[in-house]
């Protein structure tokens, strides 16, 4: 015999038996699945009766109440909830650093939506960082004011954008550690 068939008979065998327990299984399944779903209309019928029973007030109305006070009950716990996720200092959200006015927003504790704007015309700066790192100077990021004649705003030494987004997070994050942001907010 060779083996191909060999395999073609082991499967017919593994596929019969396989067969059989599977109509073995199915009065008992069915059996089962009766009895669960007569379960849940039973449950289902219950429900409706007493709905709809004679209390002082009926079944229904109750239930509207209660849907009514967990709606109550969740929204008075996320409000609270809520107060205790937003920070102190939520509503610290522009300054003027390195010459220049940053904005930002607060997703939780941490600083979104960073950018910096002119202080003469109030207009959104672009980063110029396409000077290379020599032997004698250092990498520097400049944001300029296209609207004021691509002036030169303001400049952050010791790296591209990125660098320079991050220093200006490490200094929002100082002032507000020292208490130093009450201060200093551009309003």
């Amino acid at each position: 015999m060779s083996e191909s068939s060999i395999k073609n008979i082991r499967n017919g065998v593994i596929a019969s038996v396989v067969a059989g327990i599977i109509l073995l299984l199915i009065p008992t399944v069915r059996e089962y699945s009766f009895k669960a779903l007569k379960w849940v209309l039973s449950g289902i019928n219950w429900l409706w009766n007493n709905l709809f029973e004679s209390y002082f007030f009926l079944g229904w109305f109750l239930l509207v109440i209660f849907a009514l006070a967990l709606i109550g009950f969740l929204t008075i716990f996320f409000g609270i909830k809520s107060n205790f996720d937003t920070p102190e200092h939520s509503t610290y959200n522009s300054d003027s650093i390195f010459g220049m006015n940053w904005r930002w927003s607060w997703k939780g504790y941490n600083i979104n939506d960073l950018w910096c704007f002119c202080p003469s015309c109030d207009a959104t700066l672009v980063y110029d960082d396409s000077s290379r790192h020599d032997f004698y100077h250092s990498t520097v990021t400049h944001f300029l004011c296209e609207n004021c004649s691509n002036r030169i705003v303001g400049t952050i030494k010791g790296g591209d954008k990125t660098y320079a987004i991050g220093a200006i997070k490490r200094e929002i994050d100082r002032r507000i550690r020292t208490g130093e942001h009450e201060h200093r907010r551009l309003g």
